[in-house]
């Protein structure tokens, strides 16, 4: 009887030792900047560009001092 070892190949060689810069399979914005929607053009294309977005107020300054007091808890 013998056993067969493999190595499966990893989907994420960006987990690895070194470096390694991986373009994009799929788009990040799906519609159309002309699309209605609650982010504005010039957000969706700094999206697009960065791969994230920020919001401004997104909590309260309350709700942050909840937060801090739960995470100090």
């Amino acid at each position: 009887m013998t056993t067969l070892t493999t190595t499966p190949t990893d989907l994420y060689p960006s987990r690895g030792a070194t470096e390694v810069r991986i373009p994009r399979k799929d788009p990040v914005v799906w519609g159309s900047p002309d699309t209605p929607g609650p982010i504005q053009a010039a957000e969706l294309e700094g999206f697009e560009r960065d791969g994230f977005l920020t919001v401004d107020q997104l909590i309260t300054p309350a709700e942050v001092q909840v937060y801090r007091r739960e995470l100090d808890r």
